[in-house]
């Protein structure tokens, strides 16, 4: 009966029912959550009256002004009022997740703007070492991406996993929201960001555009100067992940100077190793059986057939290799006027 009274932002029912003893406190959710969640004003405005806290915490340290805005992206109204309320902007549930947190992960402009203006701090990493910032650029929000640099929050501030803003771009993404994408993308660099940061991998953001085949997401950091042969810490650049002969990510890579043989050369390294191995273990075996050669004899002969054999594989995969590159790229255009690239299939 009382959260339906809260529900319904019925403040005398409300204050019957408390006068008449029932329990305004919850394990769960105090009734100023639910008033929080529902955008009941009058209510909330009597919970406070009686007692409750602004800041009280559920079970699962979530405070109301985290309510509101989880549950209802257009309670800028109540959000407003618990934070005049003096409401903690900062406060911080059992993940670290603040207020701030929320408003860029549920899209709601207005109320980013509004705890910006109650000083959220931007910067707060909760307990993976994620800022605002990287829920709304890994959720394509540009509008609030550009609210929050504008904030002074920190464009390379870099999560447990080494990753800033602009590596979160490679997440979500599908053909329906690749310009989306684009935009934070174009928004982030504007706003400073460093093209060419790495993560714990050694990745930079262009390594993920080459191996989710973002093209146009690839365009955009080439078009800023990102560094077309970077290496990992694998020592792979993005050539390396441009996804088995993805024909526009790899004509667009070759075409700003990346190194063709970063495709060519592990492929054709694999193919004499596994070669060079296999005449390792047969040369020695057919030996023995068809010779009386001495055992020091029969090991010289293995060697230099594992590596001559090797070898030679290694230069058929190369160029077997090379082959099907160019057989895939005669079918792809790319054409750069000025700092504009274009690719063509």
């Amino acid at each position: 009966m009382l959260y339906l009274a809260v529900k319904l932002d019925c403040e005398k029912l409300t204050e019957l029912l408390i006068e008449n003893g029932f329990d305004i406190s919850d394990e769960k959710n105090s009734p100023l959550h639910w008033a929080a969640r529902w955008g009941s004003l009058r209510v909330a405005e009597l919970l406070l009256e009686k007692g409750i806290s602004v800041d009280v915490q559920n079970s699962s340290g979530e405070t109301p002004l985290h309510f509101a805005i989880r549950h209802g992206s257009k309670n800028e109204e109540i959000v407003k009022f618990l934070i005049q309320k003096r409401a903690n902007v900062n406060a911080e549930d059992q993940e670290g997740f603040a207020p701030l947190h929320c408003a860029a992960y549920y899209k709601a402009i207005e109320i980013v703007r509004s705890l910006l203006e109650g000083q959220a701090i931007t910067d707060v990493q909760n307990k993976y070492g994620e800022t605002p910032l990287r829920c709304a650029a890994e959720h394509r929000y540009a509008q609030i991406v550009e609210a929050l640099l504008k904030g002074g929050v920190g464009a390379d501030v870099q999560d447990k996993n080494g990753e800033t803003p602009l590596h979160a771009t490679k997440n979500n993404l599908n053909c329906a929201t690749e310009s989306e994408q684009v935009q934070v993308v174009t928004v982030l660099l504007q706003g400073k960001a460093k093209v060419d940061l790495q993560d714990e991998k050694g990745k930079t953001p262009l390594h993920y555009a080459a191996e989710r085949g973002h093209t146009q997401i690839a365009k955009v950091l080439l078009k800023r100067g990102a560094n077309v042969d970077a290496q990992d810490k694998g020592g792979q650049t993005p050539l390396s992940y441009e996804g088995g002969f993805n024909s526009k990510i790899t004509k667009l890579l070759l075409d700003h100077g990346a190194d063709p043989s970063r495709i060519h050369k592990p492929r054709a390294i694999i193919m004499g190793i596994i070669v060079g191995t296999l005449a390792a273990i047969i040369t020695p075996l057919v030996l023995v059986c068809t010779t009386a050669l001495p055992a020091l004899a029969i090991i010289g002969i293995t060697v230099a057939s594992a590596l001559i054999v090797g070898r030679i594989s290694y230069g058929v995969a190369y160029k077997s290799s090379e082959h099907s590159l160019n057989s895939t790229l005669s079918r792809v255009s790319c054409n750069t006027v000025g700092n504009e690239t274009t690719v063509n299939l």
